[in-house]
This record gives C-alpha cells, structure tokens and sequence, in this order.
C-alpha cells in the first residue's frame, strides 16, 4: 500500500517486514548459521526475492502482499538454499543435508539446488512442502511479461520437479 505521498505506507512496510522476519527466522533456525541470515524488504517494485553471498535475503512488497504464510516461507527457504548452496552460512561444513559447498553458477541448475534446499527445509520445521510448487506456480502465474524476473515457464517446470521429487518424496 501507497500512503498519501505516492511513498509505501510506513505502518504496513513494518508489519511485511515483522511478517517476513517471524517466518523467515524460523526457517534460519534450521541452519547452522541462523545468525548469519539478515532479511527484510526489497525497494525494488518488482516480483521476487534475492539473496547475496553477505547473507542478505531481501523480498519485494508485492511478493509478501501476493503468498500466504506457507508460499512465503518455501520463497524465503529457497532464497536461504542459495546461501546454503553457495556456502555463504555454512560453518566450514555443510549447514543442511543436501546442501554443497562452493557456490555454482549454472542456471537451471543452481535454482533447483535452492529448490531442493527449500523443501529440505521446510520439512525440516513443518512447513507443507506442498507450499514450494504452489508459490512457484503463483509467481509464474503473477509475472508481469515486460518485468525483469525469471521467465514463468522456467518457474512452472520448476514446480513440476519440486512437485516430483519434494512432494512425491514425502
């Protein structure tokens, strides 16, 4: 939401904000460096989430505003994959089964690392793993065609094999 300067509404940022930290930090507790994982909320307008090698995991409003608890938690757990995945909140050994050391830059690849990561750990703290293809599906299907984002048929093949290999694997 706009408040009255065209500026984001200060009063609803800080309640996404305590929305994003409350299932967020639940997830990095399931990681050997939960301390390590600093979230919050992107300035950016476009559809998504993104994390960088410091430990930082950044969401845009419209992402918080679009997933219920569930999909923002398996949004979250992906992004924490690509932390985990690249080693960047490891203690010196793999911080989660499944997880590798040493970042990977491959494409497709590297999503569905993240992705597996992502089931991992909502399995881990009892998070429907069913909530993973359900927010890929939902991002794909919200993708505007002129954003910058991931491409939604990449997303919804994705959520084919997370539900394959995450779901089916119950």
């Amino acid at each position: 939401m706009l408040g009255t300067t065209g500026e984001p509404d200060a009063d609803v940022d800080a309640l996404r904000t305590a929305r994003v930290h409350r299932i967020g930090s639940d997830l990095a507790r399931a990681t050997a460096a939960p301390e390590r994982i600093d979230l919050g909320l992107s300035s950016r307008d476009t559809l998504g989430a993104w994390s960088w090698p410091d430990g930082r995991i950044r969401v845009s409003r419209t992402l918080v505003d679009l997933l219920d608890d569930d999909a923002l938690a398996a949004a979250l757990a992906h992004e924490i994959g690509h932390l985990l995945d690249g080693g960047h909140v490891a203690d010196g050994s793999s911080a989660l089964a499944g997880a590798s050391s040493g970042a990977r830059h491959d494409g497709p690849g590297l999503e569905l690392r993240a992705d597996a990561v992502a089931c991992s750990l909502l399995r881990a703290r009892g998070t429907p793993v069913e909530a993973l293809p359900r927010m890929l599906r939902t991002v794909a299907r919200d993708l505007t065609p002129a954003s910058d984002g991931p491409d939604p048929a990449a997303l919804r093949q994705r959520a084919a094999v997370a539900e394959r290999s995450c779901v089916a694997a119950r």
